[in-house]
């Protein structure tokens, strides 16, 4: 192999090139390797690192000793690198070089064409401290990749230590796996409000998978009243795959629930929010004329309120910002009033089946307002009223 552009000629790297091919894959999840103290010299490794900064990936590398900038000089046989594989196979795609030129850090990155490595771009490398070097990487020059599996380079000459220069690597037979990915979270079912006996309790449901390949090593399911500004876990595991965590919620109660994922190497999702209101049943309202109770199990709490006498009304005080009037579908006739304004015909022919929202108004401001359902023709049933 040999390299393009300007780094053919430098002497370290033509060494380098010819160990990467005995290289093999990694499979551990870790943000931290350690390597003994095995080729005795200045650079010879003593842990390895990867991370984030921002939108950087970052590594460091540590040694045992103490050493100079100018001690992996450019046309010396001194050098630390990375050794970066992005497609699992067991070659290595990009090469990052860590040496100093006029006694600052250089971090030029390589990127392998057939059996060639041709300069792309360059790495910003500085020293922490003495024994330490650290690396900071756009995920672009690595071709912005799910993930990666990588390993830390070092040669060094160490007189009586090797027999022309050592070679030193952090782990030594594998690479370490580097997940990018945040987790996907799929919010599957969140229901309006309640549908199933005993309706102030519900499933959701939402699936959640790492497609960087580390795995997810948790999720959470989090709640937090509407409007109100503090998220609070209800429910939470290990793993990925579809979760159906129940709750228990209370009449007129507005729940709004996210999920965040955390993978094996800290990478975190926080999903969209979705909102489940509870009803106030039908008989927190306030009725006028005959009305009667019946219901069945299709109905919010199994009771439900009806009146075919015209001129019969329902109305509910309340505070908040939106109303919604719950009922099953049928043949009858309303009109709603609100804050003792007309707002809207209801016809209930338009809707079939249970538990239907039939009217809906949103008001410009959160307030007190009352909603009245006024019989025109019947029968005109009240099942529940959901308040934001």
């Amino acid at each position: 192999m040999q390299l393009g552009r300007s780094w053919r000629g430098v002497t370290a790297v033509t060494a380098l090139v010819v160990a990467l091919i005995a290289v093999g894959e990694a499979r551990a999840d870790t943000k931290r390797v350690s390597d003994g103290n095995d080729r005795p010299g200045p650079l010879d490794i003593r842990s390895a690192t990867h991370g984030h900064d921002g939108d950087r990936v970052v590594h460091t590398i540590s040694t045992f000793g103490r050493w100079g900038v100018g001690l992996i000089g450019r046309n010396t046989s001194n050098l630390l690198a990375l050794e970066i594989n992005t497609d699992g196979d067991r070659a290595v795609e990009r090469v990052i070089l860590i040496w100093s030129r006029n006694g600052r850090m250089r971090a030029p990155v390589f990127r392998r064409s057939g059996r060639r490595f041709i300069g792309i771009g360059s790495a910003t490398a500085s020293r922490p401290n003495g024994r330490t070097v650290r690396v900071s990487i756009h995920p672009r020059l690595l071709g912005d990749p799910r993930g990666y599996r990588w390993n830390a380079h070092s040669q060094f000459q160490a007189p009586g230590g090797c027999s022309d220069f050592c070679i030193d690597k952090a782990p030594n037979s594998r690479r370490v796996f580097h997940d990018l990915a945040a987790p996907a979270i799929a919010l599957v079912s969140f229901p309006s409000f309640p549908a199933v006996p005993p309706d102030v309790e519900y499933d959701v449901s939402f699936r959640v998978s790492d497609p960087g390949g580390s795995g997810i090593r948790l999720w959470q399911l989090q709640h937090r009243p509407f409007g109100t500004s503090t998220w609070t876990t209800v429910a939470s595991g290990t793993g990925g795959g579809l979760k159906s965590p129940h709750y228990v919620s209370a009449e007129d109660n507005d729940d709004q629930f996210r999920v965040v994922a955390v993978d094996r190497q800290g990478n975190t999702k926080v999903s969209p929010t979705r909102l489940v209101s509870v009803p106030v049943d039908d008989d927190a309202l306030t009725y006028t004329g005959t009305w009667t109770t019946g219901g069945t199990s299709d109905d919010f709490r199994g009771t439900l309120r009806s009146s075919s006498e015209a001129g019969a009304t329902a109305s509910y005080s309340f505070n908040g910002q939106y109303v919604a009037w719950v009922a099953p579908g049928g043949s009858g006739h309303a009109g709603v009033w609100i804050d003792g304004q007309f707002a809207e015909s209801v016809q209930l022919n338009n809707f079939t089946g249970p538990r239907q929202v039939v009217f809906v108004w949103l008001f410009a401001s959160a307030g007190s307002h009352t909603i009245e359902i006024d019989v025109v023709t019947g029968p005109v049933p009240v099942d529940g009223i959901i308040v934001l």
